[in-house]
């Protein structure tokens, strides 16, 4: 099944279950202060975060879906938020696990062997910079965190000027449905981090009110709403221009909402436009190219 549709489902258990917290401790080790030698990060975003801190020295493992920067790419596999390999991470011998969100299950089996752990929960822009702070807290780094933070606040605030005066556009973004049609479609609402992200490249979302994070949209909803642009982000592998074409070509199903009756279709597969980390600044500007550059509104 399409990888989004997975994202969609591990993405609204970490937000049915966050706390609001950006980062806290688990209960594993009781009183561990130690700065952690010997940590495992459970998300893309955390793996990305640990590297972009200059903290890639003190990894041992990452999960299955963690690809970036590349050398990541060389670190053992301990699953992943659904499936966490359990006696890889015992064998690894972690005196730190960082997990996104609860993620009971590894949760539950790092308290069980004192493993301690940090939760952080990265959903929203402030959050992700919550839980960089938390990160940078723990592995004894807080100025690099506090300059990481610094750089996404800078590139968030030049696409928010490279976009100024624009026409504001309104955006249905899709970030999962059924494959071969347009049933099951996924999106986001008000406080989901992707939702931030286009609205401060230009765009608002339509579903702007829900305060579910990843709702199910009904195509009524679409055709009353009535989006000028359809973003639909498709991860998973590279698509080449025929099938990107034919993704775009069955949303004509849905003709009378202008996005589709003036060809504003755009399939997205950048592996960062899901992911809650250093690279959000990236992933905006993508969507400003999208919503205002060639072939967008003036």
């Amino acid at each position: 099944m399409f990888l989004a549709i997975s994202l969609v489902a591990a993405l609204a258990v970490v937000v049915h279950f966050a706390n609001g917290q950006g980062g806290r401790e688990g209960d594993g080790k009781p009183g561990v202060s130690a700065v952690p030698c010997r940590i495992i990060t459970m998300a893309p975003s955390i793996t990305e975060i640990a590297f972009a801190l200059g903290q890639e020295h003190r990894v041992v493992a990452v999960s299955d879906f963690c690809h970036f920067p590349p050398e990541a790419e060389r670190f053992p596999r301990v699953g992943g938020f659904v499936n966490p390999n359990l006696e890889r991470i015992t064998a690894l011998s972690p005196d730190l696990v960082i997990l996104q969100g609860v993620a009971e299950k590894a949760a539950r089996f790092c308290k069980s062997r004192g493993i301690p752990v940090l939760f952080v929960d990265m959903d929203s822009i402030p959050s992700i910079f919550a839980g960089i702070r938390s990160m940078g807290d723990r592995l004894d780094c807080r100025e690099r965190a506090e300059e990481l933070i610094r750089g996404i606040r800078a590139d968030l605030d030049d696409v928010r000027e490279s976009i100024s005066g624009k026409r504001r556009r309104k955006v249905f973004i899709c970030i999962g449905r059924e494959p071969g049609g347009v049933a099951s479609l996924y999106t986001t609402g008000k406080n989901s981090f992707v939702s931030q992200l286009v609205e401060a490249a230009g765009g608002d979302n339509i579903f702007s009110d829900v305060l579910i994070p990843y709702p199910e949209a009904s195509k009524e909803s679409l055709l009353r709403r009535a989006p000028e642009v359809i973003l639909e982000i498709r991860l998973g592998r590279v698509l080449d221009e025929d099938e990107r074409a034919r993704l775009t070509g069955e949303w004509q199903v849905l003709h009378g909402i202008p996005a589709v009756d003036n060809g504003d279709v755009h399939v997205l597969s950048e592996d960062f436009l899901l992911i809650p980390g250093p690279r959000v600044g990236q992933a905006t500007r993508r969507f400003a190219e999208v919503l205002h550059g060639q072939g967008g509104a003036p």
